[in-house]
């Protein structure tokens, strides 16, 4: 997993983690530092590899290999209403 934010949130100067563990502390550690901030979900769509999670603030897509496991996962900070387009 890659992001810029994994610098800063676990002090890792690549920004890649590899492995369980190492994405499951990021997690939580981002979880942690966003807890007092409400999302609230509007929807879930699904596609052959894909998961989709739309928040009032974020969309998170989650895509999965031949064996249904997340392999790779993006966020999207929003700004996104309901009825918007």
């Amino acid at each position: 997993m890659s992001s810029p934010k994994i610098i800063q949130i676990a002090d890792e100067p690549s920004g890649r983690l590899v492995g369980k563990a190492a994405v499951g502390a990021y997690g939580a550690a981002a979880l942690s530092r966003i807890a007092a901030s409400h999302c609230e979900l509007l929807a879930v769509m699904y596609g052959v590899d894909t998961v989709v999670v739309y928040y009032q603030r974020a969309t998170e897509v989650f895509y999965c290999n031949s064996a249904g496991l997340v392999c790779r996962w993006a966020v999207r900070p929003d700004r996104i209403t309901q009825g918007s387009n």
